[in-house]
Parts: structure tokens; sequence; C-alpha cells
């Protein structure tokens, strides 16, 4: 199954380089100079992603580099379940499910280090570093990949401390979005989880990354890393008191998180060992993350959006509740505030006219603008949907 990681390399690399296969059939776009290749991957396909790069799959059968930029998006901390006897792409390590499985496994972050609990020395960048033809890495995460998939470790030791990440590397985590939603989406309920869904897209921000990418290709510095650290105190241990979760009506926050040890597979089924410290982004009083790439929807916000949702009676409740986020609509008046002693403003304070929220929703989106993590286009529909919401 390793050898699965070879394929994207040498279709790349054909069509970037070769006239025609070994039985003479043409490449389709031989008359085509690519002076650059960028790779994407979303979820499953951004852990594999980072799993090609630290097996050293970025460089061909020549010698040459395949993609000078790779761009995993909500992969946290994980790799895959691939290059391993008995392989299964498919397996993802969740709270409930698949801990005795390879993939959540050290190395977690891109430099090199030392394992505080294995003593093992490595690093994602480890062989691309040794043949000095490392990428330039824009690694992209939801609220969710911090709850689920142990994403403080991509910039954090094992040990918990914070970690200074080399120059070639970038990481953004969009603010309290869920592990994924369809542009348009509308909060809904599902049977197993507590809350209404979370529709934060986070398309918007994404393509405006990849147009850093691609400039930074050429030589232009992208955005600031955005993403919560231990050293500013914005990763903080999971316990209410240190997160900053407001006391919202009807929503009981556990603390939960899905944990992460590590395991010995000289023996089947393997031994599973220490664990390794996680941590959650501190939040403001609204229950959102004060670090990170903030959207409109949490400068201007009608509710509080978790990337992470429990699930309910019957389903292990108060467990986490697999990959969905949640959505606590606010107060629409003051007496409805008081009357459920929500400490939230309501929308009736926040936004005394139309025009408050509209100017909020605006000012966020042109913020993101000049900081090049939103594209005017996208900056437009944003504020022409904020102004039909008026």
């Amino acid at each position: 199954m390793g050898f699965g990681f070879a394929v994207p390399r040498d279709i790349v690399s054909f069509l970037r380089h070769e006239k025609a296969d070994a039985e003479m059939h043409p490449n389709p776009l031989a008359d085509r100079h690519f002076a650059k290749a960028i790779g994407f991957g979303l979820s499953q396909s951004g852990r594999y992603l980072r799993d090609y790069l630290y097996l050293g799959f970025n460089e061909d059968e020549a010698g040459r580099v395949v993609f000078e930029g790779l761009m995993p998006h909500i992969a946290g901390a994980k790799k895959t379940f691939i290059n391993y006897r008995f392989a299964q792409p498919g397996r993802a390590v969740g709270q409930h499910s698949s801990h005795a499985y390879p993939g959540d496994e050290f190395p977690f972050t891109y430099p090199v280090l030392t394992d505080a609990v294995t003593g093992r020395t490595d690093g994602i960048l480890a062989r691309c570093l040794e043949a000095n033809n490392c990428p330039k890495v824009v690694q992209t995460d939801t609220e969710l990949e911090v709850y689920q998939s142990q994403a403080s470790l991509v910039v954090t030791d094992t040990k918990g401390d914070a970690l200074d990440l080399p120059e070639n590397v970038r990481t953004y985590l969009i603010a309290n979005t869920p592990h994924f939603a369809l542009f348009g989406a509308k909060p809904a309920a599902t049977p197993a989880c507590q809350y209404q869904t979370n529709p934060l897209h986070a398309g918007a921000p994404m393509r405006a990354l990849l147009v850093a990418m691609d400039a930074w290709l050429d030589g232009a510095e992208p955005p600031a890393s955005r993403y919560p650290s231990r050293k500013s105190d914005t990763f903080v241990s999971p316990q209410r008191d240190l997160v900053g979760i407001p006391a919202i009506p009807g929503f009981k926050y556990t603390g939960v998180i899905n944990e992460v040890a590590a395991l010995d597979h000289s023996t089947i089924p393997p031994k599973i060992g220490a664990s390794y410290p996680v941590y959650v982004g501190r939040t403001d009083g609204e229950g959102h993350t004060v670090a990170g790439l903030r959207m409109p929807a949490l400068d201007a916000p009608i509710a509080t959006y978790f990337g992470f949702n429990y699930r309910r009676a019957g389903y292990a409740e108060g467990e986490l509740c697999d990959l969905s986020g949640a959505t606590l609509p606010l107060a629409k008046t003051k007496a409805e505030r008081l009357a459920s002693a929500d400490p939230r403003p309501s929308l009736e304070e926040r936004y005394p006219t139309p025009r408050d929220y509209f100017a909020a929703v605006e000012a966020s989106a042109h913020k993101l603008v000049q900081d090049r993590l939103l594209l005017e286009e996208d900056a437009k529909q944003i504020i022409e949907r904020a102004a039909q919401e008026m």
C-alpha cells in the first residue's frame, strides 16, 4: 500500500517533464511549461500529503522536486495508516474509534525533534532537509482538528512546549469552523448530536491562502501564521476555567478531547503507552477562539460557533460527536438574555440598528482583505450577504 505514494509523484512528474510515457502515449500537457506545482489535500488526503512528504516521495526518480508547495487542510497532527502491514487508508482515529491503529504517531510536526515519550528523533521534514529540497508548506486546520486531531502538536514539542516552525512552513487555524460544511449550509439537527450543526464554510480564506501560496513560490512572503500557541497562552489545557468558554444556557462544556498516546507495534495488539499533552484554543466572551484566522461570523456574531459538538443521550452522551460542529444562537433581546441568564450580549445590545451589524461585518471583511486572508470577491459576497440579513 505504501507504493501508492508513488502515484501522484509519478503522474505529476510525467505531466511536468515528459513528452510521452514508456508506451509512447503522449503527454497531453507536453506543450506547456510548469514552473511550479502545488499539492492540496483535504482531511484524509491532507494527512496523506503529510505522509507523502515525510516518506520522501516529493522527489521523483530523476531527483527533481514534484510539488514546490504543499497545502494539507484539516489534517491536524495526523498522518495515515498506509505504509504498514494490513494498511487501511480510510481508517481514522477518533475519540471512540481506532486508537490502537497507526496514523496518530510521532512525528506530529515538521521540524526534527526528539520524542520525549519514545526517545525517537524525527520530523516530517527530516528527509527533505537531508536532500535539501523541502517544499513550502501551508497547513490549515479547523477547531475540530484541535479537539479530534491533536492539532496543538503541530506547534508544540512532545512535552507540550511552544515550538517555532521552520521558515518554509506556515500554519493557520480557521477559528471555530467545523471539519467541513457545505457552502451556504444552515444549522441543522442531527440524530446523534446534542446541538445544531455549525454551518461555517472555510472556502473563502482557503482561496486567499492558495493565492498567497502561489505568490510565495514566486518570492512574496505569505501572511504570518495565525495559529494558537503555548507561547502566547492561546493554547491551554481543556479545563473550562482555562479555556474561558462562557456559561451558555443549555450548553455544558465537558473539556473532552481526543487524546493520543505512544503505540508499541512490536506486539499484536500494540501496547498503548504514555499520552502526549494536547491543548485547545483559549476563547473570548462568546466562546470563540481568540487566536487564529477569525472570519466575519466571529467578529460580528449572531451565534456562538464551536468546531466540535457533543453526543446526545443514547449515543455516549457528552462525548465528542465525530466531525460535527455546533451552533448556539445569541438571544435576540436584552430581556430574553436576562431571562435565560445568558452572559453573551444579545443581538439587540450588539447591533442597535441593522446598519451596526453591517458595519461590523464590513470592517472585519476589509481587514481580512488587507491582511491577504480574504479575496476581494469573497469579501464582497460576505458583505452583500450581510446587507441582505439586515
